[in-house]
């Protein structure tokens, strides 16, 4: 079958990926360590190439799970749910289908967190937390799901031929949406988020955005160690709703100078309107994934038994989405790339350049990154350089 034939290649395509990857770790791993102690580097070497073969084997059950939904899956779906080919029976198709993929990758993410992530010190989840994430987000799933695949549904069935343009300006509108009540409304769901209270650090950082020209509803930390040890921070929301949200773990882990800088790289998506450039660039890939799979060869629906019902695009969407989405990846990731470099910049000159450099090492040595990447797995996957490059451009 053609579509089976098109999941196997790109699931070998990713496979291809993950080897060069990790033979490539392999040969660095042998060589002297750089940037990092001799232990943190052989230790992040490791944890790499675990990451790798696990990711190896992730691509393989999903491409399990696809191939069982194309092959028989959706037949007895459709034969189940849908009747008289309603809305509301096409959006229970799809809903049923993510909730009962999200169960399928449950056995996955358990071994991630409770095994894999344990096992190299940075998981600190107990089985109550994950249980309770796991519910909040299928009820999160039932709920925003639901709507947003009955209004799909809405845009499939009201705007005919041109339901595609209509689909499109909706799912970036979401996106839009989500951004906006993400910090405020989703993330304190999940995290207890409170205001950071060191009154020395918070007067340092509100002059560094004023310096910057943004302002911000408030700086928050978040309990983000009771789930796991890596560090982070962001500005999240738009407009009004704009936060600057530290994890506790980073405030740990680095001292103020540090994080000053981490804060001053962050700024510098603003200054540089890197949100705006991603939200672009995401709505031009999204604008082509819709017209693509509006235009899909009638065999597409056939060989996955999705014919004469509204909701087959979408659930095709779902399946190829990330097929068509790694053609686009590597320009994405280039200019993404750039934007890390011009971030990095602007986080020496608003505290200094040695901070900067500083700051990244601390980063990489407390989330265990390896200090390199090969070409062909930065081509397709890395968003952000490795340390060696972001280090080098710096100096």
């Amino acid at each position: 079958m053609t579509l089976i034939a098109i999941l196997c290649l790109y699931t070998a395509l990713l496979a291809w990926i993950s080897y060069a990857q990790i033979r490539f770790l392999e040969k660095e791993k042998d060589k002297k360590a750089q940037i990092l102690s001799e232990k943190d580097y052989q230790n992040a070497a490791d944890i790499a190439i675990e990451n790798e073969k696990f990711k190896l084997f992730s691509n393989f059950y999903s491409l399990i799970v696809n191939i069982s939904w194309v092959g028989f899956g959706f037949f007895y779906l459709k034969e189940w749910l849908i009747l008289n080919n309603t809305r509301l029976e096409n959006t229970l198709f799809l809903l049923a289908f993510l909730i009962l993929t999200s169960i399928l990758a449950l056995p996955l993410s358990i071994y991630e967190s409770f095994v894999k992530d344990k096992a190299q010190g940075f998981s600190n989840i107990t089985l109550k937390l994950f249980i309770k994430d796991t519910i909040k987000s299928l009820v999160l799933t039932l709920i925003f799901g639901f709507l947003i695949l009955y209004a799909l549904l809405f845009c499939y069935d009201f705007f005919g031929k041109l339901w595609w343009i209509a689909a499109f300006i909706f799912a970036f509108c979401v996106i839009l949406v989500l951004n906006l009540i993400y910090p405020t409304l989703i993330a304190p769901l999940f995290n207890k988020m409170q205001k950071l209270d060191d009154a020395n650090l918070l007067d340092k950082i509100s002059a560094l955005m004023r310096q910057c020209g943004f302002s911000a509803n408030g700086v928050y930390v978040i309990d983000a160690s009771k789930r796991d040890k890596r560090l982070n921070a962001y500005f999240g929301g738009l407009f009004k709703s704009k936060r600057v949200v530290l994890f506790d773990t980073l405030l740990k882990a680095l001292n103020e100078k540090e994080l000053l800088a981490v804060l001053g790289h962050e700024l510098g998506h603003f200054v540089h309107k890197d949100i705006i450039k991603a939200l672009f660039n995401g709505a031009i890939i999204l604008f082509l994934l819709f017209f693509i799979f509006a235009h899909l060869p009638e065999f597409f629906y056939l060989e996955s038994h999705l014919e004469g019902i509204n909701s087959g695009v979408f659930a095709l969407l779902f399946i190829f989405g990330g097929v068509f989405s790694l053609l686009f990846s590597p320009v994405l990731n280039a200019l993404s790339r750039k934007n890390e470099f011009a971030a990095d910049r602007h986080g020496a000159k608003v505290t200094s350049k040695e901070d900067m450099k500083n700051a990244l090492i601390a980063l990489a040595r407390e989330n265990k990154a390896f200090v390199k990447t090969s070409k062909i797995y930065t081509f397709f996957h890395l968003s952000h350089p490795s340390i060696s490059d972001r280090l080098k451009a710096l100096s």
